[in-house]
């Protein structure tokens, strides 16, 4: 029993001493533990843009309510930096956004670090945001405005341009109409002058060649008015023109007249071969007949120029340098007639016919002219 005894006291003893010299260490332990978690907190709180809470006093355990309360502070601003975080978002967009509309805006904002302040930055950048939205709505809206006026009077401008340019236009082919050349438009002081002078000179145009027609009128000869009435035989054909040069005034005349003077002979001959197929029961011959209508309208195209006889002459001048010559020609037909007749002779495609041609009458009268002019 002692001996249990004895054992028991020591190994008490033995565990007194070991405790003695653990708790110390333990401890320090515990506190480098603790120190370490504050000294962590605190760092992260600062890395928020925080300044950690002090230490609270009057408590038994001061490291481990510390550090409650530093968990506490941490624990709260990372919810409100979340909110922050949003709102900062949400005022960066604002900020973006007037600075798109006014590049130039002041923000009209002190940015705070307190959260309760930054709702009054929102709310004041948005304030901002909208009186730029409508300033720049308002701008728009004026300016749409004046482009929509300048663009309409422009349009208006153009338009009357346009008629403008349409009566110059048909005022100057009037005065080109008229024989004159239109005024340039330097020549006046202004633009609505000129149409003025345009038509100015219209009128003036115009009494002139009222003034020209009347002397022309006055000066025609009474031969060109009512030329010889000719014959059968004889042709007296008229012709006019108007030259700056004076032998080429005559010489269109003559033109003129020749041009008169084929086309009388093309009907003439036509008329004696309508004649000629009308008798002696040749109506039915159509390739005869096509034939010596083509010698017709031959004869009376190759007029020869040496036959005719220029009659009489007149010459008048024109207003601006100008003549006008009259021209009477006297033309015998029977010239053509004895080209028309030798022809139809010696046509081969009318040789089987030519008798039966010869005994109409109208052939017959042809080679009686012909035979008269030539022993006269």
């Amino acid at each position: 029993m002692s001996i249990v005894k004895n054992i028991f006291f020591g190994f008490l003893l033995t565990l007194v001493i070991i405790l003695s010299y653990s708790s110390p260490a333990f401890a320090d332990s515990k506190k480098q533990k603790e120190l370490k978690i504050i000294a962590e907190l605190k760092q992260s709180i600062e890395d928020l843009g925080e300044t950690p809470t002090k230490r609270i006093t009057g408590k038994h355990n001061l490291r481990k309510d510390y550090i409650a309360a530093l968990e506490e502070q941490l624990k709260k601003l990372k919810k409100l930096k979340k909110i922050d975080e949003k709102k900062q978002a949400l005022m960066d967009d604002l900020i973006n956004q007037i600075k798109e509309l006014d590049p130039d805006a002041k923000i009209n904002i002190e940015i705070s670090s307190d959260p309760l302040e930054k709702d009054k930055d929102i709310i004041a950048l948005k304030k901002q945001l909208d009186e730029i939205t409508k300033i720049n709505k308002k701008n728009k809206e004026e300016a749409a405005a004046t482009a929509k006026k300048e663009a309409d009077a422009k349009a208006k401008e153009e338009e009357k341009k346009k008629k403008r340019d349409e009566i110059i236009l048909q005022v100057k082919k009037e005065i080109y109409f008229l024989g004159g050349t239109p005024i340039l438009e330097f020549e006046v002081e202004s633009e609505d002058e000129y149409v003025s002078a345009l038509r100015q000179q219209i009128e003036k145009l115009k009494e002139e060649k009222d003034a020209e027609e009347k002397r022309i009128a006055e000066s025609i000869p009474d031969w060109f008015i009512i030329p010889p009435g000719g014959s059968e035989t004889l042709f007296y054909i008229r012709g006019t023109a108007i030259s700056d040069n004076l032998q080429y005034s005559l010489d269109f005349a003559t033109n003129a007249a020749l041009r008169e003077l084929s086309k009388r002979l093309d009907s003439q001959l036509s008329s004696k071969v309508k004649e000629i197929f009308a008798q002696k029961g040749m109506g039915e011959e159509q390739s005869s007949k096509i034939e010596i209508e083509a010698i017709s309208t031959t004869v009376a195209k190759e007029v020869n120029v040496s036959d005719f006889k220029v009659v009489e002459t007149k010459i008048v001048n024109l207003d601006g340098g100008s003549y006008r010559a009259f021209v009477l020609l006297e033309y015998p037909v029977v010239k053509a007639y004895k080209t028309f007749v030798e022809e139809i002779e010696e046509s081969p495609e009318l040789k089987g016919r030519l008798t039966k041609i010869k005994n109409t009458d109208v052939f017959k009268d042809l080679k009686n002219s012909i035979e008269e002019y030539s022993g006269s």
